[in-house]
């Protein structure tokens, strides 16, 4: 039995996105599959829970996501990635799984995962972080000028993970004691590297475009991208391309940027009726120009006709 001070939210597997973005908790959030769906196969896995004042959140997404959205208002939320995870597309930037990322209130979540991307999540109120901050000799000081992402200790990620981990396994584990000494801990990182610029590393001929596909999906202009001219910009073989795509992605470029393009799509059909946007004008924004193909693209990767997610969307 759990204990009576925590309270379960959620604990659901996903087949279905839709499903998958109405049921999260406390998050303002739109997922785009980046490739097929699989038939009766779980899409994700989410363990949502409260305890005293904090809200807690484990996910395991096992396919690859655009992920758009807003974090729970009023609070500040630490987000710390699997251990596995080996780099995140996060704000226009990778991360890795040393990073510890922070949603500030009126932020953005804005993101694309790849497969079998884990994830842990404690979000707590403002003031209650300025109670923390107190803690560490930190009085009136702004949160936006804390950074964004920060590295953590390696003991500290593994005790995170320990802490949260609990959530999906034994939640009458989980205790207030636990999860203040966790925050205590993850704002002492946050702190000390207050002003602090991450290192640049010099990316290399592959990574520098992957990182241009993936800004150019993250503003919306998928349809502009051409994978030879990048390569050709990079001085990069399309072959090396596409094996670090697919060492990344578990695909290809071509086939990947073909899902971002149909979840562009996907996105703008979904508020079609309130645009008076019309298929066609979407489909060619988009980046298709073939009707017939577009929506059988379409309805293999999402299940449906277009008309069918403007019907259910109007």
């Amino acid at each position: 039995m759990e204990s009576p001070e925590f309270q379960t939210t959620l604990v659901a597997e996903f087949l279905d996105v839709d499903q998958l973005c109405h049921d999260v908790q406390y998050w303002d959030l739109r997922f785009q599959p980046l490739g097929s769906i699989p038939p009766d196969e779980k899409i994700a896995r989410i363990v949502q829970g409260n305890m005293s004042r904090f809200e807690c959140t484990y996910a395991r997404f096992r396919m690859n996501f655009d992920q758009r959205g807003a974090p729970p208002q009023g609070k500040v939320t630490f987000t710390i990635p699997g251990e596995k995870l080996n780099e995140l597309w996060w704000r226009d930037q990778f991360t890795s799984s040393s990073d510890v990322l922070v949603y500030l209130p009126e932020t953005e979540l804005r993101s694309i995962s790849a497969q079998d991307f884990e994830v842990y999540l404690i979000a707590v109120d403002v003031p209650v972080i300025e109670e923390y901050l107190e803690r560490c000799g930190f009085r009136e000081i702004e949160l936006a000028r804390f950074p964004s992402v920060f590295r953590a200790p390696d003991h500290v990620l593994r005790n995170a993970r320990a802490v949260l981990g609990r959530l999906g396994r034994h939640p009458r584990f989980v205790d207030p004691c636990s999860l203040d000494a966790l925050v205590e801990e993850l704002v002492s990182c946050w702190v000390m590297q207050t002003g602090l610029q991450p290192r640049q590393v010099a990316p290399s001929s592959s990574r520098f475009v992957i990182e241009e596909i993936l800004a150019s999906i993250a503003s919306g202009d998928a349809a502009d991208i051409r994978i030879s001219t990048l390569c050709q910009k990079a001085n990069i073989s399309r072959r090396a391309l596409e094996i670090a795509f697919r060492d990344k992605f578990g695909t290809g470029p071509s086939a990947f940027l073909k899902s971002a393009r149909l979840a562009q799509a996907r996105r703008k059909l979904q508020t079609a009726s309130e645009a008076a946007w019309s298929i066609a004008d979407i489909m060619d924004e988009a980046g298709f120009s073939h009707v017939g193909q577009f929506a059988l693209d379409y309805r293999k990767m999402f299940g449906e006709r277009p008309s069918d997610t403007v019907k259910r969307y109007s």
